[in-house]
């Protein structure tokens, strides 16, 4: 009965440090605008693990069109501004990101190169608490792989 009671509380107390959302990014390597979906881990007070999916649509230019996809793992240390208000954090991580260029033309066949490739995530990020379970976002990162890419996302995260 105290072990079933323990693992209330702690099911409970984790719950708590769990936050979901979305919002949208920017990827300069596409020059597009994507749509990203987030989780958020608080481990402590301290320190989260945030994965992600961002889908990139790209541009279409003389016939090309670019697209991307990004999973992503990040690593948080928070540091608090402004009365548990406002935090800054680096973060650091892992990617995995593969696009898609595709070409089409009423004269030509349409062709599709694609290619994926492991990253390191390197960038900061700001959080804005607006309620207990409601707050915006903003994260600049560097992703350094074979197609060394620029990203920038904001959004919203609903705690749970």
């Amino acid at each position: 009965m105290i072990a079933s009671a323990l693992l209330f509380f702690m099911s409970a107390n984790m719950q708590a440090q769990i936050a979901i959302g979305g919002g949208l990014g920017y990827n300069e390597k596409v020059s597009g605008a994507g749509v990203t979906a987030k989780a958020q881990f608080n481990i402590t007070n301290e320190i989260a693990i945030s994965p992600g999916f961002t889908y990139f649509f790209g541009t279409a230019v003389y016939g090309f069109n670019q697209n991307m996809i990004a999973v992503d793992v990040n690593g948080h240390y928070f540091f608090d501004i402004m009365d548990d208000k406002l935090k800054i954090y680096p973060l650091v991580g892992l990617n995995f990101s593969s696009y898609k260029t595709g070409y089409s033309n009423y004269y030509f066949q349409t062709s599709e190169v694609s290619n994926s490739t492991f990253g390191a995530n390197i960038g900061a990020g700001a959080q804005y608490k607006f309620t207990e379970k409601l707050s915006v976002y903003l994260e600049p990162k560097y992703v350094a792989s074979e197609f060394g890419q620029v990203i920038v996302n904001a959004g919203i995260l609903y705690q749970l």
